[in-house]
């Protein structure tokens, strides 16, 4: 069931339309493990890991889409980078409560390597492109578009609200490069509380009342809680 939330989670925020691209990409894929490929790769039998390293290939990235308030933003690098000039941005939260990102960026906006770590600096995925800016591979992408609103909280704002078949309520929040999922399921009977890493994302179940939450997504365990905790502020 984790599984399904965290699939289901990352896929919300955009999809992608893709040819075989040359993808080195690097997730923890729990809380001990990481695995490394190539995406783009016949043979690659994962669909989880296929369709993670696709999503992270078409990612479009906007320094104006970032709230200095929550980030300290060094000035960006220029830099030749797989045959691209591109600017080298780090994004360090200024407080504990979502994740560091370094990234390159193309003239397109095009994010064409990532490093995303946890506040005590793990490495939780990496991934970098490796075909030169004009290969006939080169995917297109179809952006899908989110219109903040104005329930945020902590930066965080909601960009989607949707009601699962199984009348679980799905609520997706971003503040522009941190973004995650969160669940909301009326269950009766105890439910275990867990804490795991699932293919790069943090995942956090816990019931609170009558309610079971799944959150899902790059920010750490204590700001998942916090959220669970004001959750009647996001879904007013």
């Amino acid at each position: 069931m984790i599984r399904f939330f965290l699939f289901f989670g990352i896929l919300i925020f955009s999809f992608e339309i893709y040819a075989a691209e040359q993808v080195y990409f690097k997730v923890a894929v729990d809380n001990s493990t990481y695995t490394a490929f190539m995406g783009g790769k016949a043979g690659l039998d994962n669909t989880t890991l296929n369709y993670l390293a696709s999503k992270m290939r078409n990612q479009l990235f906007k320094i104006s889409d970032i709230d200095r308030a929550y980030y300290d933003i060094a000035q960006p690098v220029s830099m030749r980078f797989a045959g691209r000039d591109v600017l080298q941005y780090d994004l360090k939260p200024k407080n504990a409560d979502r994740f560091r990102h370094m990234l390159m960026v193309d003239s397109t906006n095009e994010v064409v390597h990532k490093d995303v770590y946890d506040p005590s600096g793990k490495l939780v995925y990496s991934f970098t492109i490796l075909e030169p800016e004009d290969s006939s591979a080169k995917p297109v992408t179809a952006e899908s578009e989110h219109e903040k609103t104005n329930h945020c909280y902590l930066g965080f704002c909601v960009v989607g609200k949707r009601m699962l078949k199984d009348g679980t309520s799905h609520i997706m929040l971003s503040d522009g490069i941190n973004k995650f999922s969160i669940f909301r399921k009326r269950v009766s009977g105890e439910v275990s509380a867990s804490k795991k890493i699932v293919y790069g994302n943090y995942v956090m179940r816990k019931k609170q009342g009558d309610d079971l939450f799944t959150v899902v997504g790059t920010i750490p365990y204590s700001a998942m809680q916090t959220m669970i905790e004001n959750y009647s502020k996001l879904e007013e």
